[in-house]
């Protein structure tokens, strides 16, 4: 069966075209009715006679509009359909459209992946490339990071062609690898691929800690061989420390004071045995000599505690220690510390001397009302240094009357002061103090005449002080007995 309409074959009993859509029924039942109807009103015509041609052409051309084509008998409805014109397909507008739209879709679809294929950078992630290892102890762990230039290479050589023909023009593999030339001077297109990295802690690490590596990079160089580097600041957790021992580095260890104060030594004495890591310590003393009594002496260890750590895998619980200067020998400073039974062994002294001197000078002078007075007491300022007169003297002071025994007599009845000088009383660890008694003499000269001689002393306690007392200010300071000066 044939469309009437497109003209294409069609199942029979068809009433729709499948592929115009035209109603094929309707329209073979009206073209068969008009054929029915053209049939049965054909005209009747006789066959003209041979001898009538003339009257035949004659007609025609008597009536010019007539033609056998136009011709149509009386009677007959000029719209029946004798013979339909086959029919033109329509545009399928939907489709067109369609085919339109898809080729500019299309056309956008290349021209953008032209653009993003010219534009598109590989990116390489710096942070593949780096390793972090811990080692040590734990609290004095270090860190250190190590970048793999091998794979770096190798993959912007894979990343990009132009990287790889730059690199392969001006560097082998075998200079690369082989030679000592550093990362940053190889070629100048190397230093526009150039990173750089950091730890932002490396010592002191303790198991848990964070340390934090950093990046440096400069992607606009990087975009002449479309490469883009990424690798923001990345931290990382310590961890695999070692576990360390604990040890007390002043355990058994004493400060050994000797000498005399304010001139005393110290040295350190180690005293442990049961760990040899003690015999690796090392100490330093804050001050070894010229130390006195009641100083505090600061101990320190000597050793580096991360190297400590490193090679014995010990922690110093502490580093520094005071021990105090207590138990030594030292020179009296004041005269409120000399104890009596050493007052008293010097007033006697003191007293010998006198009489012993009067006793040998007895068929000239004599003395009578022998008295205590007081004392000048001398300490040194120079508390570390050693003083010829002493570190300490002390004038022991008594005053008598002095006449002349002669038949003639040299001078009046006159009041003496006698004093008699010690020097370097010492006190010792065990508390007891010690002075020499020996050598000792009367100071001073009067100007009591006899025998060719002076009485020893002085008769006015004024010049007495300042010829043994305010002579010494510069060197030593003073504590007077209440009127003696």
């Amino acid at each position: 069966m044939i469309c009437p309409n497109c003209n294409k074959e069609i199942k029979d009993g068809s009433k729709f075209c499948i592929f115009c859509g035209a109603n094929v029924q309707s329209q073979s039942n009206a073209r068969n009715d008009a054929q029915n109807n053209a049939q049965s009103v054909q005209p009747q015509v006789n066959t003209p006679q041979c001898n009538q041609p003339q009257q035949s052409v004659s007609a025609q051309s008597q009536n010019p509009q007539f033609q056998p084509n136009n011709f149509q008998p009386a009677g007959v409805n000029q719209g029946v359909f004798v013979q339909p014109a086959k029919p033109k397909k329509p545009m399928n507008k939907k489709l067109l459209f369609g085919i339109i739209g898809g080729a500019c879709a299309l056309l956008i679809i290349i021209i953008v992946s032209l653009v993003l294929v010219a534009n598109h950078k590989t990116k390489i992630n710096l942070s593949d490339y780096i390793k972090v290892s811990y080692d040590g102890y734990d609290a004095y762990g270090t860190a250190s990071a190590e970048f793999d230039y091998d794979k770096y290479l190798d993959d912007l050589m894979k990343a990009s062609s132009s990287f790889k023909k730059a690199y392969n023009s001006d560097m082998t593999c075998k200079n690369l690898y082989d030679s000592d030339i550093t990362w940053s001077s190889i070629a100048d297109y190397y230093d526009a691929v150039d990173i750089d990295y950091d730890l932002d802690k490396t010592s002191g690490l303790s198991n848990g800690d964070t340390v934090t590596v950093n990046f440096e990079y400069d992607n606009d160089a990087a975009a002449q061989y479309k490469i883009e580097y990424v690798g923001e600041s990345k931290e990382y957790t310590v961890e695999g420390l070692k576990e360390t021992k604990k040890i007390d580095p002043f355990e058994g260890v004493t400060v050994e004071f000797s000498g005399t104060s304010p001139n005393v030594s110290a040295k350190v004495v180690v005293n442990n045995s049961k760990d040899e890591v003690y015999e690796h310590i090392y100490y330093d003393l804050s001050k070894s000599y010229d130390i006195k009594i009641g100083d505090t002496i600061t101990v320190t260890v000597s050793n580096d505690p991360e190297y400590f750590v490193e090679d014995y895998g010990c922690v110093f619980t502490s580093t520094t220690k005071d021990f105090k200067c207590t138990a030594v020998d030292q020179y009296v400073s004041k005269t409120a510390d000399i104890k009596e039974d050493t007052l008293n062994a010097m007033k006697k002294q003191t007293e010998d001397v006198i009489n012993a001197y009067f006793a040998g000078e007895n068929k000239y002078i004599g003395v009578s009302d022998l008295k205590f007075e007081g004392t000048y007491f001398l300490y040194t300022k120079d508390e570390n240094g050693w003083n010829w007169d002493g570190n300490n003297q002390i004038y022991i002071i008594y005053s008598g009357k002095v006449k002349s025994v002669e038949d003639k007599k040299a001078f009046d009845e006159t009041t003496v002061y006698f004093p008699v000088r010690f020097k370097d009383i010492m006190q010792y660890a065990d508390g007891t103090q010690n002075v020499d008694l020996n050598n000792t003499s009367i100071s001073g000269e009067t100007n009591l005449e006899y025998y060719y001689r002076n009485v020893d002393g002085y008769t006015n306690k004024g010049d007495m002080y300042k010829e043994l007392v305010e002579s010494q200010k510069a060197d030593y300071t003073e504590e007077i007995t209440d009127g003696l000066k």
